[in-house]
């Protein structure tokens, strides 16, 4: 369970400061603003964070808090055995004892995030967009992470518009602390090939490939995968299909799927009026009443699965409900 914590830990914030901005961004049609509260609760050491903020299209100033607070994840991991089995889901009442608060962190603030270019990518399939960007990770005195890697799947409503750069911070931030990083771009809604079920059968093909590389070139032994969002979504059902084919998951060392706000509950979310959840239907070809055994297909199923899930959740995100983090089979954070 300590590798679960940590690796959790290492990209709690730096997700929710970099990736799950995006979920605001796809509203751009117009000036908007967005409230979410991200809470994180550590059971023995006590640390808790919250970070809340107001996103606006037209908002162009930086927060010099994104950084620091990417920094102070490093150095307030909890350690716990038991710390990802006792998880605090964060609430209204509860967010008022949080000591660290983060407020007013615009889109612009990735800007100002330090990245770095892909050490090496590598292809799955003929697209151009079949393909794997990798962060190794560097030389780092936080061992705990030196032979853990993350298979990362973007999200961005399924649609073409938005693609893995957006979260190039968070990369280039995991593989400073030592782990390596392997994104998968993938056909979206407006490429050829995309949308349902073309974005899953890439991503789950794209998930495999890593794999056997990693595998065959045995830099890494401890393996995660997480998706965003509508990556998120695509993540769980690439691990329920892998988990169903000769792939045997649990040799490949993978110790767990995790999802950031990932979309659970396709059908529910398709009637939503939002950017995202209007999107639905396009990734899907129709409404739940136009194809509902697409839609039945296209819905998680962790019980199906073999290995253990983990869902992030910010409990005011107005693009996923919060509903999406309470799935049957699941540890929801």
């Amino acid at each position: 369970m300590k590798t679960v914590t940590y690796v959790i830990n290492s990209i709690t914030l730096a997700v929710a400061l970099s990736t799950l901005t995006l979920v605001a961004k796809v509203q751009a049609d117009s000036s908007f603003s967005v409230n979410s509260t991200y809470a994180d609760t550590h059971d023995n050491n006590g640390t808790h964070y919250e970070e809340s903020r107001s996103l606006s299209s037209n908002e162009d100033t930086h927060d010099d808090l994104t950084l620091s607070a990417l920094h102070e994840t490093q150095s307030t991991v909890d350690g716990s055995d038991d710390a990802v089995s006792d998880d605090t889901h964060a609430n209204s009442e509860s967010s008022a004892i949080y000591p660290k608060k983060i407020s007013q962190v615009p889109y612009s603030a990735l800007g100002v995030l330090p990245t770095s270019e892909a050490d090496e990518q590598f292809s799955y399939g003929d697209d151009p967009l079949q393909t794997i960007y990798t962060w190794h990770g560097r030389s780092s005195t936080n061992e705990k992470y030196a032979d853990k890697a993350l298979i990362f799947i973007h999200g961005g409503c399924w649609l073409n518009a938005y693609g893995y750069e957006h979260a190039k911070g968070m990369y280039h931030a995991l593989a400073e602390l030592g782990m390596g990083v392997y994104v998968t771009e993938y056909r979206r809604v407006g490429d050829e090939g995309g949308g349902w079920p073309g974005s899953l059968d890439d991503v789950t093909q794209a998930i495999s490939t890593a794999l056997k590389r990693i595998e065959n070139e045995g830099r890494y032994t401890n393996i995660y995968i997480a998706g965003h969002s509508a990556g998120g979504h695509l993540a769980l059902l690439a691990a329920q299909r892998l988990s169903s084919s000769s792939l045997n998951l649990s040799r490949a060392n993978i110790k767990r799927i995790i999802g950031l706000a990932a979309i659970t509950d396709i059908q529910s979310y398709a009637m939503g009026h939002n950017s995202c959840q209007s999107a639905t239907a396009k990734f899907m070809n129709g409404t739940p009443e136009d194809v509902p055994t697409a839609y039945q297909r296209a819905t998680p199923s962790p019980t199906h699965g073999s290995l253990p899930i983990t869902l992030l959740q910010g409990d005011a995100d107005s693009i996923v409900p919060a509903r999406h983090a309470v799935l049957s089979g699941t540890n929801q954070k």
